[in-house]
C-alpha cells in the first residue's frame, strides 16, 4: 500500500511538471488568454502531490 501511494504521488509531480510546461509552450505560441487553463491544473496537481505527500507521511509514522 506504502508503494502505490508513492507512485500516486510521483504521478501528481509529474503532471504537474508537464501541465506547467505545456501552459508555457502554449503561451509562447498562442497567448495566456488560451493557455491559463494549463497553470491551473499544474498548480492544482502540486497542491494534490503536496497533499499526497503529508497524507503518506502521516501514514508511516503511524506505523
Amino acid at each position: 500500500m506504502n508503494k502505490l501511494a508513492y507512485i500516486l504521488e510521483l504521478i501528481w509531480l509529474g503532471l504537474s511538471v508537464f501541465c506547467l510546461g505545456v501552459g508555457f509552450w502554449a503561451t509562447y505560441k498562442s497567448g495566456f488568454a488560451m493557455s491559463y487553463m494549463f497553470f491551473v491544473l499544474a498548480v492544482v496537481a502540486f497542491l494534490m502531490y503536496l497533499f499526497r505527500r503529508t497524507r503518506r507521511k502521516k501514514m508511516e509514522n503511524q506505523q
